[in-house]
């Protein structure tokens, strides 16, 4: 089953435990912060800080379980309609709050299921629209023609040297990077067309130096 970039949230079996224990959650926390003023407002003088707290001991878990019994009836029907449609939109979520509101309030009659199915479906109609207007309203801007045409006027092929992509070695001079290296001092022989020729003045001071003729094969 393909996942869109709006739905993207736990797949279906596991997202329903995942949204009743994020409404539980969520309600607690609400519930906790609203019954803590509640309960500190309506304490005698001099027990607000037990009065608040006893408000949100009795009230908030059931606050929270409202929220929980909202949470899972709205993911049953989103995981219904994603299976009957295969497909994931904000439809889905909209039909899933008007169902979710008016399963709710059918037990105070067939006028009351359908008023509380329009709010859900308002409600979550709102909320994803704001969803959608966001992430438009944060998304990159699409490419123009001239980023098109810089871009293809870019030489991709160049060598990584090019550029200043590679940096000048440091421990080299401008100066010894432009003079060409130095001449290799002479040898003693120099091969011509393959065969070897010494040099005479090399024999001769080495004759000089060392006092005797020690070259077997002439002058």
């Amino acid at each position: 089953m393909g996942r869109s970039g709006i739905a993207d949230r736990e797949p279906c079996p596991y997202r329903i435990i995942d949204d009743i224990g994020g409404a539980f959650c969520m309600g607690c926390i609400g519930g906790g912060i609203w019954h803590s003023v509640k309960g500190a407002r309506l304490a005698p003088a001099g027990a607000r800080m037990a009065g608040s707290m006893s408000a949100v001991i009795a009230r908030s878990p059931v606050l929270g379980g409202q929220f929980a019994v909202w949470g899972g009836l709205f993911a049953c029907c989103d995981c219904t309609l994603t299976a009957v449609r295969q497909k994931e939109d904000p439809w889905n979520s909209i039909i899933s709050g008007a169902a979710t509101g008016g399963i709710l309030a059918a037990r105070a009659g067939p006028r009351a299921a359908a008023s509380a199915a329009v709010v859900g479906g308002v409600l979550l109609a709102l909320i994803e629209g704001m969803g959608i207007m966001i992430s438009r309203a944060l998304a990159p801007a699409p490419p123009t023609a001239e980023d098109y045409e810089r871009a293809m006027q870019q030489d991709v092929t160049a060598p990584p040297t090019m550029g200043g992509l590679m940096p000048r070695n440091p421990f080299m001079s401008s100066a010894s990077d432009a003079s060409p290296p130095a001449s290799a001092p002479s040898q003693p022989y120099m091969e011509t067309d393959g065969s070897t020729t010494f040099s005479k003045e090399t024999t001769t001071s080495s004759n000089d130096s060392s006092g005797s003729k020690w070259w077997p094969f002439g002058k």
